[in-house]
């Protein structure tokens, strides 16, 4: 979309984001783990060495964290969704960065433990070339011995269809789901549209989807090894056939 660029998701989102996958909201994220189990599994990881976490937002995953005495630093190229999170009680015990993940602004290099990267936040780089330099800069910024965890869905052009879907229908407002796919450019191109009695809102999206083995030739690429992959945030086996992964990369 002309326009489109890294904060435009989380400007746009910002107001809704909690209503809508907080919870039991209409897009819960927890199917796959809730925050308290994503936080438990990074913790074991971290030991009590420092979390970078990718994509923050409004802070779903860094407060859980933040709940275990970890020292979570969040970074998020929105400042709409760094605000709705600094409003939060708890917020203070997080450092909070505005920049864009592909290239993490002011923090040094070998400094944290796990750097994580949640819900499909990582395909919000829309560019191959932006999600390989992503993995260049966590690699830079892990410690020795440190992991990068990461959370996706895995594609299957099977069910993937161009088209609309229906969110939610009420008496007072309709939430519709319009997406394009391109296989070729493994690009997702979507909007949700709210439309109420009052006015219509759009919320656009744009995704660059990567393969888990795509994902670990970036990685293989930026000196990261593969260490673990599970379908779920319980350790659930991945195989050909999981619809998401969440992949632990280390540095030697």
């Amino acid at each position: 979309m002309d326009g489109y660029h890294e904060s435009t998701y989380g400007d746009r989102y910002a107001e809704v984001y909690d209503d809508w996958y907080s919870g039991d909201g209409e897009m819960a994220l927890t199917q796959f783990g809730t925050p308290t189990d994503v936080a438990d599994r990074v913790a074991a990881l971290a030991g009590n060495g420092p979390v970078l976490e990718l994509g923050v937002g409004t802070g779903r995953l860094a407060m859980a964290l933040a709940d275990r005495s970890l020292d979570v630093t969040g970074l998020d190229a929105s400042g709409a969704m760094l605000d709705r999170l600094r409003a939060k009680p708890g917020s203070e015990r997080l450092t909070l960065l505005q920049g864009d993940m592909a290239a993490p602004p002011g923090l040094a290099d070998d400094t944290f433990a796990v750097v994580l990267v949640g819900f499909n936040t990582f395909f919000n780089l829309t560019t191959a070339d932006a999600q390989a330099t992503c993995m260049s800069s966590v690699a830079r910024l892990l410690r020795p011995g440190g992991r990068l965890v990461a959370e996706a869905f895995v594609f299957d052009p099977e069910k993937a269809q161009n088209g609309v879907s229906v969110r939610h229908v009420g008496l007072d407002r309709v939430l519709l789901d319009v997406v394009q796919v391109d296989e070729g450019e493994q690009a997702i191109t979507g909007q949700r549209i709210e439309i109420t009695e009052t006015g219509n809102r759009l919320f656009p999206y744009v995704l660059r989807y990567a393969a888990p083995d795509q994902m670990d030739a970036m990685a293989t690429a930026a000196g990261l090894r593969l260490e673990d992959r599970w379908e779920d945030w319980h350790g659930t086996a991945f195989h050909d056939g999981s619809p998401a992964h969440v992949s632990v990369w280390s540095k030697p």
